[in-house]
């Protein structure tokens, strides 16, 4: 078949809508965990359902990635790469799930896509880079929108919003701290092979705490909750991992991570749509400064070492 048949869009303008599309599935998965926990399932059992759905997948695009290479990875790179899955695929994700029962998707996913700045913020550390006015004012616009919002939440929820955005932007600063020590590890064994191994690292303390919490607070696996957590699982883990991956192949890490935008903007849409969360003048504008904060910030050196969020 010729290749203009097989990508009518050209590898550029495809590559575009696989990152775009990537972007917002990944986003779709604060909206999954609200209907989730409107079912009354509870936070480990969801985990445990995206983790045994989805695992399967990463285990063999890991398992290919380990035949192909001509010698072993060294035990230290596994060791770390199982730590660091241990952290990102368990520790980041029960604490962001559990803050998103007190606050609105939104607000989730506004805090959560603060974490470049956090990444900058440790290279700065790290490497002794100077505070530039860019970094300060994508600092003040990202960090200013996302105040806007949990305000608007605190006047409403109380003690439990405020709780529920502590405990994200916990999440959001153990995972650029993920971020940060992963570049190298997956420099060395390559995407695919350490997806394999920290998500397969991962799964053991997720299915313990999740068997451990079975006998106290599990809902019955209704097809419900079952069918949440295929759309866990499939379409908001697997598939758009997959497209971060080609469309980073296509063009690139830094037009890939440029598409991130639309992620906050596609779980503010379905928030409002299917959640029946409000969208008014204040999440626009909290929405807007916090995009272009964080865009700012990431033009044009910090586009190239940015990784897709797991």
């Amino acid at each position: 078949m010729p290749a203009s048949l097989r990508n009518p869009f050209g590898r550029h303008t495809s590559g575009l809508l696989l990152a775009a599309a990537g972007a917002m599935l990944f986003s779709l998965k604060g909206i999954a965990m609200k209907i989730a926990f409107g079912l009354g399932a509870g936070v480990e059992q969801m985990m445990a359902l995206r983790m045994g759905m989805s695992l399967p997948f990463f285990l063999w695009i890991g398992w290919r990635a380990a035949k192909c290479r001509e010698t072993k990875p060294a035990p230290r790179l596994i060791l770390i790469s199982a730590a660091l899955g241990v952290l990102s695929y368990y520790v980041c994700t029960w604490l962001d799930f559990t803050g998103l029962k007190y606050i609105s998707a939104q607000l989730e996913r506004l805090i959560l896509f603060l974490y470049p700045t956090i990444v900058a913020l440790f290279a700065r550390i790290a490497y002794g880079d100077k505070v530039t006015w860019r970094h300060a004012v994508a600092l003040v616009l990202s960090y200013g929108g996302v105040t806007l919002l949990a305000l608007n939440e605190f006047k409403t929820a109380g003690p439990d919003a405020a709780l529920g955005a502590a405990i994200v932007f916990i999440t959001a600063i153990l995972f650029a701290f993920y971020v940060t020590a992963s570049k190298p590890v997956i420099a060395k064994l390559g995407s695919p092979l350490f997806i394999g191994i920290a998500m397969s690292a991962a799964a053991v303390p997720i299915l313990i705490h999740s068997y451990a919490i079975s006998a106290f607070e599990t809902a019955p696996l209704t097809p419900a909750i079952l069918g949440a957590g295929l759309f866990l699982a499939i379409p908001c883990t697997v598939l758009p991992a997959l497209m971060i991956a080609e469309a980073i192949a296509r063009v690139g890490p830094g037009l890939t991570s440029a598409t991130g935008g639309v992620g906050p903007a596609a779980t503010a849409l379905a928030a409002a749509l299917i959640l029946g969360e409000p969208f008014g003048a204040s999440q626009a504008a909290a929405l807007a400064l916090t995009v272009t904060g964080v865009m700012l910030l990431s033009k044009p050196v910090a586009l190239s070492r940015r990784i897709p969020r797991p």
